[in-house]
């Protein structure tokens, strides 16, 4: 995997808050895949099983979300066109908020181990705070996820 190669299927989009709310985000700017509102948190929102990944890296929150019926993407797939994924943190790129890979409603309306996509999604404050958080997108679940990382490290500093 080659720089070009991540800068060509990289896609970001800018997420705020919501004025008096602590975990409900509106898209701003970008990329639209996701979807429109997000719930992003600083722990578990619903619980998941401690084993996995979950053992490798800390669980520091979660991404929430539901797709509207006038939104599209390749995420909305079965009814009730959920998505979902657990933030790790990296310790070894502490300026990052963390990572997730994205599991997505199956057929049966659930999310579970067999949904994820492997999509992968990497947050960042914009700010010293979480008012702002950048979030970057990589379809296609064949990530080198260490040279994403650092590739992302490279183009902020």
């Amino acid at each position: 995997m080659t720089n070009q190669f991540i800068e060509a299927i990289q896609q970001t989009a800018i997420y705020q808050l919501k004025p008096e709310r602590s975990t409900s985000y509106y898209w701003y700017s970008g990329t639209r895949i996701l979807a429109d509102r997000l719930s992003i948190s600083r722990e578990e929102m619903t619980d998941t099983a401690h084993k996995g990944r979950n053992l490798q890296h800390k669980v520091i929150g979660q991404i929430l979300g539901a797709f509207k019926k006038c939104e599209s993407s390749p995420l909305k797939q079965f009814k009730p066109f959920q998505m979902r994924t657990n933030i790790w943190q990296m310790p070894s790129f502490p300026s990052f908020i963390g990572y997730g890979t994205i599991g997505i409603s199956n057929n049966m309306g659930k999310i579970d181990r067999d949904s994820d996509i492997g999509d992968l999604v990497v947050l960042q404050k914009t700010g010293s705070d979480w008012k702002e958080i950048k979030i970057d997108y990589f379809p296609g679940g064949v990530m080198d996820l260490e040279m994403i990382m650092e590739y992302l490290y490279k183009c902020i500093n």
